[in-house]
């Protein structure tokens, strides 16, 4: 219940077609994590069990819910006039690419997005919780009474880090759910390569990473503190 009110506030602002994909990977993202935190509790140390249980949580939500992920991309594109398709929802959109490019097209570029969502989600949490730490320690207490600003403070911090550390494998990814037909590039490696060598760092790997900072930051601050407060509120209640 936490993880899907945390999703529903998330999706303020968002689009019809994003809101379908971002309710259930936001709830799978979260409820995962803490699966994977028990889990591996016994095993890792620290910080540590942050980043791996949040890698693991972030992979189950792409494995997941991809499609729909391939689905918001293709409409959005059709939305801006730069893609040749009618669909007209999301489920139209989901038959329509099965029937014309196959199961294997709503998973195209889901390779490349792993690579990505692994060191971000790993990294989004890890240092969320590092930086929760070092406050805790810096005022002299309690998880329960680390300040709600604070909270807010550590969840930007923590998407700063993680979005510029993986920002090119997002451009890939993008490169790879818009293109329709075969695959634009033969790998991973090989699109990064291209893009470098053909249109640069700022112009290609890093090309929007400034509004995604507008679009992101707020958001992952917002999610990672509002998921913290109602967890902390229901688990102090219970």
């Amino acid at each position: 219940c936490v993880c899907v009110c945390v999703s529903v506030c998330v999706c303020v602002g968002y689009d019809a077609q994003a809101v379908i994909r971002v309710i259930p990977y936001t709830a799978i993202q979260f409820a995962s994590y803490e699966v994977y935190k028990d889990a591996f509790r016994d095993l890792l140390p620290g910080a540590a069990l942050s980043v791996v249980s949040g890698s693991c949580a972030g992979l189950t939500a792409v494995a997941c819910t991809y499609p729909l992920d391939t689905v918001r991309a293709r409409m959005a594109m059709q939305l801006e006039g730069g893609a040749a398709t009618a669909y007209r929802g999301v489920g139209d959109a989901l038959v329509t690419i099965v029937k014309e490019e196959g199961v294997t097209a709503l998973y195209r570029g889901m390779f490349a997005t792993m690579l990505g969502v692994t060191p971000y989600a790993g990294l989004k949490f890890g240092t969320y919780e590092i930086m929760k730490k070092y406050m805790r320690e810096l005022l002299h207490v309690e998880e329960r009474d680390l300040p709600a600003w604070l909270r807010v403070a550590a969840g930007s911090g923590a998407g700063l880090f993680a979005l510029t550390f993986v920002y090119p494998f997002d451009v890939v990814r993008r490169r790879y759910q818009t293109h329709k037909g075969g695959a634009r590039y033969p790998s991973v490696f090989a699109a990064l390569t291209t893009i470098l060598r053909e249109e640069g760092i700022s112009r290609g790997l890093y090309r929007g990473l400034s509004l995604n900072y507008i679009k992101t930051l707020p958001n992952v601050a917002i999610y990672m503190s509002l998921y913290d407060l109602i967890k902390l509120h229901v688990f102090s209640a219970a």
